[in-house]
């Protein structure tokens, strides 16, 4: 049922929600870690796990839209048709950088220790994605989890199987689809979305399995999930024309107004915003997954906010009608 009351009371309530999941967008300094890449990019990349051109020119001809459904999110992305039919896995990267009470208000006991994963407001404690996709989210499991290494306190891989036909695949082929969380020390925030705002505009890899069964793969969709560091004052960095070949995918950004200060940026270089918020929100775990879910599905852009939305407003407790508003409007521009 959605909140009675004037628009000063509603926005009091927004406020209320956005203080319970310590996500309050206060603008205080913090110091940046000296840090290690904290992704690979595809000419790192071995040439042998790359798809082949061929194969992507033969994707342009599969037909992947169902009779009655819209388009899917996927569906005017050749390459990843392509990577998928060639057998290769579906992966999405999120950076989460944990929440930090140099920064904002996260609460006491270590949920605001920007060093401490297992206790972090955004990763460990609660909600938080990584306990969240351990212990309630519905057909993930956890396939590894490793760190420290620099700034990245842990990286934990979840996986799961989904219907092959959602991208256009015969009947009774299956794709694993990859969940990569990738926890950043909070005071190394910054970092995080320079990584983050950098893979949207030129893909990267992951690396799964160890040692001889250790493969590296494509990510085909990358999300941030944590404090909105450019509500602060900090700025994207923009990479000079003719600076490397570009291989944007789509992004998505939870953190609170995510529209208005990452929606432009990532457009100019070529990626496209799947989800974005136009208030202040929690990026909880279950948020991740409603997101995941529906783009293991191949939804249409439209139906995977709708998703987002209605999971949202079932953990906030909130109407449709509300958690609609912080959440920026689908678009039916074409994926670049």
């Amino acid at each position: 049922m959605a909140p009675q009351g004037s628009p000063a009371d509603i926005a009091k309530l927004r406020s209320v929600l956005c203080a319970r999941a310590a996500h309050t967008c206060l603008a205080l300094a913090v110091g940046l870690l000296a840090s290690a890449p904290l992704f690979a990019t595809d000419a790192a990349v071995a040439s042998g796990s790359a798809v082949r051109p061929q194969a992507v020119a033969a994707a342009r001809g599969v037909r992947r839209t169902e009779p009655g459904r819209s388009s899917g999110w996927a569906d005017a992305l050749p390459q990843v048709a392509a990577e998928l039919a060639a057998g290769q896995p579906f992966v999405t990267l999120v950076y989460v950088p944990l929440c930090s009470n140099a920064q904002i208000h996260c609460g006491g006991q270590g949920a605001g220790d920007p060093a401490s994963p297992q206790k972090n407001l955004y990763w460990g404690r609660g909600f938080g994605v990584r306990r969240y996709f351990d212990e309630t989210a519905r057909g993930w499991k956890r396939l590894s989890r490793t760190g420290p290494e620099g700034p990245v306190l842990e990286e934990v891989i979840y996986s799961r199987d989904v219907d092959g036909q959602h991208f256009g695949l015969p009947a009774g082929r299956t794709i694993q689809q990859l969940l990569v969380l990738r926890a950043i020390h909070g005071a190394a925030i910054e970092a995080a979305v320079d990584a983050f705002y950098r893979t949207a505009g030129e893909s990267g890899r992951v690396s799964v399995g160890e040692g001889a069964a250790q493969r590296l793969f494509r990510v085909q969709v990358v999300g941030y999930a944590g404090h909105n560091r450019l509500m602060d004052g900090y700025h994207l960095k923009t990479r000079p024309n003719g600076s490397g070949e570009r291989s944007p995918i789509p992004a998505f950004v939870l953190a609170c107004k995510s529209d208005p200060y990452f929606s432009a940026a990532l457009r100019e270089q070529g990626s496209t915003p799947l989800v974005m918020t136009r208030d202040l929100m929690a990026p909880e775990g279950y948020v991740i997954e409603a997101v995941v879910d529906a783009l293991g599905e191949n939804a249409s852009r439209v139906e995977l906010r709708r998703r987002v939305v209605h999971a949202y407003a079932r953990w906030q407790k909130l109407s449709d009608k509300v958690a609609s508003t912080i959440f920026a409007p689908s678009f039916a521009a074409p994926l670049n």
